[in-house]
């Protein structure tokens, strides 16, 4: 009796094994299984929830406004972790007191009476990086039209076809500045004749109507303006000021002062897009400027793309005539130094 007890207690042993490590690689599967785990391990940070930083750009239709535009398409932007924000305004002054208030960070303008005012009012706002010179040998992005009969007039005499001579013109920006150049040659000046500032859509009647003389105009409306017949190209601005810089970047305190690092990205995805604008009318440049100017893809084929240089460096000395000749017209109260408007930091940490 003994012996069989003892066979019977040892199967119930070798049962109770079995069971235990059935239960032991059961519990090992779960633990295998997919979120089974009862601590899971914290996930690493990926680019997906890094939030990005946000720049607010001031834009306008135009193809000097073209390497903001390709880093955006691109996503050069994105890659600096940036959320660059385009905001519309129908000129580059206008937005002036926002970027120095710090309700937008970047802007692309031109030299103009607003900027050195603001400046020499202890504004913190400067150039950055290049965005569009006249280049001396390049194509005319900037110029003085005219009726073919005005031309042949002055042909003949001069001071008799500038004197009094109707101009559409901003005369207080760097265009006039240009233009008052040639003046001077017949010893004039702008007071010497009648300055209207017309609409680009409606320089065309103006024309017909014999309501101006001269237009001073920037492509492509100096193609469409041409496509008319009504004008002819008068005088290129580059042959006036060579190598004039008439577009740059300009920086508020929110990437001045607040977060320069941010502007050190942002400067360094707008590069990328200059250079990729560099490349010419590609197709895909061109795709992408006929999204954000609305020009048909031929009108943009024939007009002129200002250059701009690789680097982000801007023309001081046309900048400082500029002034000199504002200063003149009583325009601006003082001349600021180039240090006070022009700030080469954030370019140069950009390159290689």
């Amino acid at each position: 009796m003994t012996k069989k007890v003892s066979k019977s207690n040892e199967r119930i042993s070798h049962f109770a094994v079995l069971i235990v490590l059935l239960l032991t690689i059961s519990l090992q599967a779960c633990a295998q299984t997919p979120g089974a785990t009862a601590n899971p391990p914290v996930p690493s940070e990926t680019a997906s929830n890094i939030v990005a930083d946000k720049v607010k750009a001031v834009v306008l239709p135009y193809t000097s406004f073209g390497p903001f535009f390709i880093a955006q398409e691109e996503n050069y932007f994105m890659d600096e972790n940036l959320e660059v924000e385009f905001v519309r305004f129908d000129s580059g002054t206008a937005p002036m007191p926002l970027l120095i208030q710090g309700d937008i960070d970047v802007l692309g303008s031109g030299p103009n009476v607003s900027l050195f005012n603001a400046i020499a009012q202890g504004g913190t706002i400067k150039m950055v990086a290049d965005k569009g010179y006249l280049a001396s040998d390049g194509c005319t992005y900037m110029a003085l039209l005219a009726p073919q009969a005005w031309i042949s007039k002055y042909e003949e005499s001069p001071l008799e076809a500038l004197k009094d001579s109707r101009v559409s013109i901003d005369p207080t920006n760097f265009e006039a500045f240009m233009f008052e150049k040639i003046l001077a040659q017949s010893d004039l000046a702008i007071e010497d004749t009648t300055q209207n500032d017309i609409i680009p859509p409606s320089l065309a009647e103006a024309v017909t109507n014999n309501a101006v003389d001269l237009i001073s105009i920037g492509d492509p409306w100096i193609t469409r303006l041409l496509d008319t017949n009504l004008v002819s190209i008068w005088k290129p601005y580059q042959e006036i000021v060579p190598d004039m810089q008439f577009g740059v970047v300009l920086f508020g305190p929110n990437l001045l002062k607040n977060n320069p690092e941010i502007g050190v990205r942002f400067l360094r995805a707008y590069l990328r897009g200059v250079n990729k604008y560099n490349e010419g009318k590609t197709d895909r440049n061109l795709e992408i400027m006929a999204k954000y100017t609305n020009l048909d893809v031929e009108l943009l084929k024939r007009a002129c793309w200002p250059p701009m240089n690789s680097n982000g460096v801007i023309n001081t000395s046309t900048v400082d005539e500029f002034q000199n000749w504002a200063l003149s017209q009583g325009l601006i109260d003082q001349v600021s130094p180039v240090d006070s408007y022009w700030d080469p930091s954030f370019v140069e940490q950009v390159q290689p």
